[in-house]
């Protein structure tokens, strides 16, 4: 399947650089793969956090998106 998004050429460039990838085909891979997992976290009924690397400060993360899946 073929799919065409316009994204912010500064923000795709500052993606790849940040991922070391040469192509914007691969960040989206990388995302596509990102979001599949995110997904199937919230169909087990799990939430998705962020935290420092000692367990403190965490954050849920909010994505509308998210919000839609059912468990």
């Amino acid at each position: 399947m073929e799919i065409r998004i316009n994204v912010d050429d500064n923000f795709m460039e500052s993606l790849k650089d940040r991922l070391n990838e040469k192509r914007a085909t691969d960040v989206t891979k990388d995302a596509l793969t990102l979001l599949n997992w995110a997904v199937s976290e919230i169909e087990n009924g799990r939430v998705i956090l962020s935290a420092q690397r000692d367990g403190t400060d965490m954050h849920r993360l909010a994505m509308p998106a998210l919000n839609k899946v059912t468990k």
